[in-house]
């Protein structure tokens, strides 16, 4: 599969410098691929990158295929997009009242929107991919639309809540679909926005990059990015392990407010990312903690499939769940 040609050099999204260092040359995969970080700011992204429209086209129709190997959501990713949409709901219950009407951005198969939509919650979603979001049309019989944050047609004002799980790292211009974002939330609205941590030490350095994520994140760079095109911050935290980062904001004023005290925060990335080797990392027990993890979480899978044969089988026990 031939993925699309970095062809375009940018500078830092967050404060607009085009001052910064390489601190990666390949991909998780051993491909090339220039990861640099803002001396400045500290964001993290792949510079040079590939053309938006290059990238929308690789969303729209390769990106699913590249990385799972199916262009559709086979049977295992749904039971693990239902294990883990249980998790994020009950986790945002407080946010979220009956009726409230809520976007899923980046929602892949709908796993999300469909459990909240069962407790009557005005859920939808919005999803580049052509296969997965036919799919929770066609599968799950909910409202998908397939679009980029920048061509969906989302009501100003008209929202909630919305959500953006592993979906931010994923756009050439950050800071323009938060802006938009913005603009869907009713006045006190929230955004919640979870994204991998640049600066965690849970994955061997050479998998910390990623052709599909043009954009790696701290708490703080995240948080920054927000306030920058008008939202409030209002709470930052870290997943048990450290790998993802999430942060919420509220649409409150609309003020905006440019990044400030920098160098702090830049210098602290740039250090962990220095500092992250392979010795270390593999003379640490995290990486073999992450295996039994994995090993754990896949016999759960496997033992749901034992008993789980199709789609339908799937939904009866997400319900039952609920």
């Amino acid at each position: 599969m031939t993925r699309p040609a970095a062809t375009e050099e940018t500078v830092c999204n967050l404060c607009g410098a085009g001052d910064y260092e390489v601190v990666g040359t390949s991909d998780r995969d051993g491909r090339p691929l220039r990861t640099v970080i803002c001396r400045i700011c500290g964001l993290v992204w792949t510079n040079p990158r590939p053309s938006v429209e290059d990238m929308n086209a690789y969303y729209a129709t390769e990106y699913r295929a590249d990385y799972t190997g199916a262009a559709s959501p086979p049977l295992r990713k749904i039971v693990r997009g239902m294990l883990g949409a249980h998790d994020r709901r009950r986790a945002l219950r407080p946010l979220l009242r009956d009726g409230a009407a809520l976007v899923d951005v980046g929602c892949g198969a709908g796993e999300f929107v469909y459990l909240l939509r069962r407790r009557h919650v005005d859920a939808s979603g919005i999803e580049p991919g052509r296969e997965y979001a036919e799919f929770a049309r066609q599968t799950l019989g909910i409202p998908i639309q397939t679009a980029t944050v920048e061509n969906a047609i989302v009501a100003p004002g008209s929202q909630d809540v919305v959500t953006m799980f592993h979906a931010l790292e994923h756009v050439p211009d950050p800071k323009r679909v938060l802006a938009t974002v913005r603009g869907w939330l009713k006045k006190g609205g929230l955004l919640v926005v979870e994204v991998p941590n640049v600066e965690s030490t849970v994955q061997a350095p050479s998998h910390k990059f990623h052709y599909a994520h043009l954009h790696h994140f701290t708490g703080w760079t995240l948080g920054a990015l927000g306030e920058a095109v008008g939202l409030r911050l209002v709470r930052t935290y870290h997943s048990d392990d450290g790998g993802n980062v999430t942060c919420v904001f509220r649409r409150h004023t609309d003020q905006e407010h440019p990044p400030t005290e920098m160098a702090v925060p830049a210098a602290r990335t740039r250090s962990v990312l220095a500092s992250h080797t392979a010795v270390r990392h593999y003379l640490s027990p995290t990486p073999y903690r992450r295996v039994v993890g994995r090993l754990r979480r896949r016999w759960d899978e496997d033992r749901l499939l034992r008993r789980l044969k199709t789609v339908d089988d799937v939904l009866r026990w997400a319900a039952d769940r609920l």
